[in-house]
């Protein structure tokens, strides 16, 4: 979400807040998730004529790896099977397909008179324009849109697969504010759970599980809308996103070779920083960092992870960037070569220092090759193992329930769930609702390493809890990974009033991030859960 104490977001916060109120009693049609029925007539504006050349060619989707793969060359002690590939998400309409790149006719909040016309096209129901390509996390509904992509560092889907022989795991990312696990309307079967699904059978043969698979998004907010909350994108493009996604982790699976790894992490306190104002909170400090290298000496993938919120190109609406962290990767392949990949860690309450250039002061920080902690002992072949776990959560925000049941979020819904979480038998944290959603975690192990990955914007305590039960290893505890269920704190953390409609106007006796917290229990389940995983994929 954006970040939210700035005095022109809150007013601007305040003024959508007046939008949504009105918006859910016209769309709920009084029943809670039920979703809106209107008649579906697809009212996409003029075409706009031929896209300049983006970075990265043509669009095309690459054949899939063999079912029956060769055999590849056999480990020597301290390797892995490595594997990388970016495919560029820059928008490829066909013949057929629209992309309005006139931002007047997309700021459909402005004009009030069109709001029905736009809202018969049922991929999302906010009164946007479908043609357009809107941006994620500037408060609510479709206000931006893109005539641009950034040509200067891209916006990718990029893969790094890390395999052993038996099994295999792999580390997507997109450049997107969220990518949801099941969609309802704007894509069919291209939420992260369907990928991970399709994907896993597809790459059965090279040890691919669907437990293995990580599909992670940067956050950026200034890059488009992928769960519909701010306007969306056209369906169109939400398959060719969806296509990249899965062509990175086929061209990464396919390109497994024997390399070494190496790991670390980091101190990088002073280039990001806790957002929270009511209370002080934990912040996390360390920016954890992977490399893998070939036999013949070429970077195949260098991977960092690091919590701060990707807000330092706000400014420039009408260009979809991969703000901090595309600096970040392309840093990273001119100092090694191969693909970089840049992954949220705690950012929930964690904003940038430094502007967009923190990108490329944290990408320096990272060593020279050879310079990192060996994954594995020299002699011993590391084991690469995963795990996952999904459960119905409650959802007890009135409001994202409000929200959700319009349609105005795109994503299906089930009926009543209750959890109970938290470290203490004695005093767990307890939540039920009549309504849920079903997600989940994932972990996974690769020799010495750790991955977790979370269905949301983590705090910064959660992420510490994760590390600290493995000090010895390097940690990844990652976020926005196969869902995006908005922030996730412990409820040590959270505001009960906030999550009910006040954090959304900024008090100061309440926190933003709260107006989009589901539960308070969430963040302690992700917790127990994660946990759990670790141990299990480690063996203890």
């Amino acid at each position: 979400m954006r970040e939210s104490h700035r005095p022109s977001a809150l007013v601007h916060r305040t003024g959508r807040i007046v939008l949504v109120s009105a918006l859910v009693g016209a769309l709920s049609l009084g029943a809670a998730w039920a979703g809106a029925v209107l008649t579906p007539a697809r009212t996409a504006g003029p075409d706009v004529g031929e896209l300049p050349e983006q970075a990265g060619g043509p669009f095309r989707a690459s054949p899939s790896p063999s079912p029956t793969p060769d055999p590849l060359p056999g480990l020597q002690g301290g390797e892995v099977y490595a594997g990388a590939a970016k495919v560029n998400i820059a928008p490829r309409p066909g013949p057929d397909d629209v992309w309005i790149r006139d931002q007047a006719a997309c700021e459909t909040l402005t004009a009030p008179d069109r709001w029905v016309e736009h809202v018969q096209d049922l991929h999302t129901l906010w009164p946007e324009n479908p043609g357009c390509i809107y941006t994620g996390g500037y408060g609510i509904g479709p206000a931006n849109a893109v005539s641009e992509f950034d040509t200067e560092y891209g916006l990718w889907a990029r893969s790094v697969a890390l395999g052993d022989g038996t099994e295999t795991v792999v580390l997507t990312v997109v450049d997107g504010v969220y990518w949801q696990g099941r969609y309802g309307k704007m894509c069919d079967g291209c939420g992260a759970f369907d990928l991970a699904e399709q994907l896993s059978a597809e790459l059965a043969a090279h040890g691919v599980k669907r437990s293995g698979l990580f599909f992670a998004a940067t956050h950026s907010h200034t890059a488009p809308d992928f769960i519909g909350g701010w306007g969306g994108v056209p369906k169109w493009y939400m398959e060719q996103v969806a296509e990249a996604m899965r062509d990175s982790v086929r061209q990464a699976v396919a390109s497994l070779r024997p390399a070494t790894v190496e790991a670390g992490e980091i101190l990088a306190r002073d280039h990001n920083k806790d957002r929270r104002t009511t209370y002080y909170s934990a912040e996390e400090a360390g920016m954890s960092w992977l490399r893998a290298v070939g036999r013949d000496g070429e970077v195949v993938a260098t991977l960092g992870a690091y919590a701060a919120h990707p807000t330092t190109s706000d400014e420039e609406i009408g260009v979809a960037h991969a703000d901090w962290p595309g600096l970040y990767t392309k840093r990273l392949e001119d100092r090694f070569g191969g693909v970089g990949l840049h992954f949220m860690t705690g950012l929930g309450q964690m904003t940038a220092r430094g502007g967009r250039n923190v990108g490329v002061t944290l990408a320096d920080l990272v060593p020279e090759v050879g310079r990192g902690q060996a994954v594995g002992s020299p002699d011993a072949k590391p084991a690469v193992r995963s795990a996952a776990a999904m459960w119905d959560q409650p959802i007890t925000n009135g409001v994202l329930a409000a929200l959700g049941g319009a349609g105005l979020f795109d994503r299906p819904f089930g009926g009543p769930a209750q959890v109970s979480a938290g470290r203490s038998a004695q005093r767990p944290c307890v939540s039920a609702a009549p309504i849920s959603v079903n997600t989940g975690v994932n972990a996974a192990r690769v020799g010495n390493l750790v991955f977790t990955g979370a269905p949301g914007e983590t705090f910064a305590n959660l992420s510490n809890s994760i590390k600290e039960r493995r000090t010895g290893q390097v940690t990844f505890p990652l976020a926005l990974v196969n869902d995006g269920l908005g922030y996730i704190m412990q409820s040590i953390e959270t505001f009960d009033e906030a999550r009910q409609g006040l954090g959304f106007a900024g008090s100061d006796a309440t926190e933003y991030e709260d107006a989009y917290s589901i539960d308070r229990c969430f963040g302690d389940k992700v917790l127990d859960e994660s946990i759990r995983l670790v141990e299990s994929v480690w063996g203890s």
